[in-house]
């Protein structure tokens, strides 16, 4: 019996792998010998030779979801004064920052910046 990969294992094809697809299929590689040298499904080779040839791009085309609520930029700035001011708190920041969004955004934004959300310490 087959064991089946879990979704999560996969990865979308890289910028360079893609670009490398491109250059070796022009250069007359097939699409399994193409396959077997980056360690991808054929499939997976001959779909981003289809987007090529018909769309003129490869690249990877944005995923479903909510659009985020913060720029960059902003992300920057609300790690930035967490680690310049450790005892802020999240809804602190929030406001020292200036953003519109939620509190919880800030502090998924910390998480993802691998620092912990805030929170006053009563004494």
């Amino acid at each position: 019996m087959l064991l089946r990969r879990r979704r999560s294992h996969y990865q979308q094809l890289t910028e360079f792998e893609l670009d490398r697809v491109v250059r070796l299929r022009e250069s007359g590689f097939s699409f399994r010998n193409i396959a077997e040298r980056l360690g991808r499904n054929v499939s997976t080779v001959h779909d981003c030779w289809q987007q090529w040839s018909r769309e003129g791009i490869a690249s990877r085309r944005p995923g479903p979801g909510r659009p985020r609520g913060t720029i960059e930029k902003e992300d920057r700035c609300i790690r930035r004064m967490a680690v310049a001011h450790r005892s802020a708190s999240a809804a602190k920041i929030r406001v020292a920052v200036g953003t519109t969004v939620a509190q919880r955004s800030v502090t998924n934004r910390l998480l993802q910046g691998q620092l912990r959300a805030r929170r006053p310490a009563f004494h």
